[in-house]
């Protein structure tokens, strides 16, 4: 009997304890219901720890990391850089620019590594190189300077030689001019043949003279024709008029006027008063240009005269004399003839001896017709041959 309610008072018990976890139960979900979801602290992962890198550089630079930039370190100084472990790249530069070193450097975790840059051996080597490079150029200099002073010796001595040479033919035309002037035409034909040879045109025409009329060789009209030719292509005028006169009457070569006028006239404009008096003929006579021309006859006559040629100043007189091209004038006529004398024209003095013998145009005076007359003789006479040339 007492079992039974032993077992009933247990089955109570129990049914209160449930019913009150049940109301426990409901009142809590009330209270979440009124106050929000109840929150539960998450699970936190925990980072491993990082590590810091050390860079010293021995002279003042720029650095970068991993391609940023970091700053500055002075000469012997050093900076710190909070970096992930692995593998990382440091470049540092000089202030100035010039010299770069670049360093790789493995991080450990939780500890701290040290870069060191050294640039100081690398500036070291860049100067080494730039001073190497000075100091070859350097060399290089002083031998091109040796070199060019070397060169400018051999100039100045091949130039010093090349004047002494110049100098040597001078002296040697020179001789030979003085002994052609002289009439010691045996001495002077060698000394114009090393001349002629040696460029010096003025020595060819007078060699050419020399062959042209026969004085003391064989005359040789073709010499003598070659030699002035050489003379008057390289610009000598007293070539060009001898020239000219070979073909103005037919020696060596067919008469041409027309040619001897052409060569005439290079040889006048090239400064042979020579040259002027005989174009100054060809006008003259109507020979070789297409008319007669007193009035360029005068002039050219008178070039011919003022330069000292005394067949300029005849010839300028016999056209005062006759009236030919200038008004009619004895007394300019006598005048021109006596400096035609004087310049020692025959005809000149020949011309002016007879004027005083005969009183032509002034009066007579036998003393002067003497003196006249006898400086015809000494000059070897008034040939029938100019005369004509003068007047016809």
């Amino acid at each position: 009997m007492k079992t039974r309610e032993n077992e009933m008072k247990k089955r109570k018990f129990v049914g209160w304890a449930l019913a009150a976890a049940l109301t426990i139960t409901a009142l809590s979900a009330l209270a979440q219901q009124d106050e929000g979801p109840i929150l539960h602290p998450k699970s936190t992962t925990v980072k491993s720890a990082g590590a810091t890198l050390l860079v010293i550089c021995d002279l003042s630079c720029n650095w970068t990391l991993d391609g940023e930039a970091k700053g500055s370190i002075e000469a012997g100084g050093s900076a710190k850089a909070k970096v992930e472990p692995g593998q990382h790249l440091i470049v540092a530069m000089t202030a100035d620019g010039m010299d770069q070193v670049q360093q790789s450097a493995k991080v450990e975790a939780r500890r701290q590594s040290t870069v060191s840059i050294d640039l100081q051996p690398v500036r070291g080597a860049r100067l080494k190189v730039e001073q190497n490079a000075r100091e070859k150029r350097a060399l290089e200099q002083q031998e091109e300077e040796r070199r060019a002073q070397e060169q400018a010796a051999k100039d100045q001595e091949a130039k010093a030689q090349k004047d002494r040479e110049q100098v040597a033919r001078e002296e040697t035309a020179r001789k030979a001019e003085l002994l052609y002037k002289g009439g010691r035409y045996a001495e002077a034909v060698p000394l114009l043949e090393e001349s002629c040879n040696s460029g010096i045109m003025a020595a060819c025409q007078r060699l050419g003279s020399i062959y042209d009329d026969g004085k003391v060789v064989t005359k040789d009209y073709s010499r003598a024709f070659a030699l002035y030719s050489k003379a008057c292509d390289a610009g000598d005028a007293g070539g060009c008029n001898n020239l000219g006169t070979m073909y103005d009457v037919g020696k060596g070569v067919a008469k041409d006027d027309t040619h001897a006028v052409t060569l005439y006239t290079k040889a006048c404009d090239g400064g042979s008063a020579e040259g002027c008096f005989d174009l100054g003929t060809m006008y003259l006579a109507g020979r070789g240009v297409e008319e007669r021309d007193y009035s360029i006859a005068i002039k050219l006559f008178s070039k011919a005269c003022d330069a000292g040629i005394g067949d300029g100043c005849l010839y300028l007189g016999s056209m005062y004399g006759y009236g030919y091209g200038v008004t009619e004038d004895p007394s300019m006529a006598l005048t021109l003839e006596i400096k035609a004398c004087d310049t020692n024209s025959a005809c000149g003095c020949e011309l002016a001896g007879v004027k005083y013998k005969m009183g032509k145009s002034i009066q007579k005076d036998k003393a002067k017709s003497q003196q006249f007359f006898s400086k015809e003789r000494s000059l070897g006479g008034c040939t029938y041959e100019t005369l004509l040339k003068i007047y016809f």
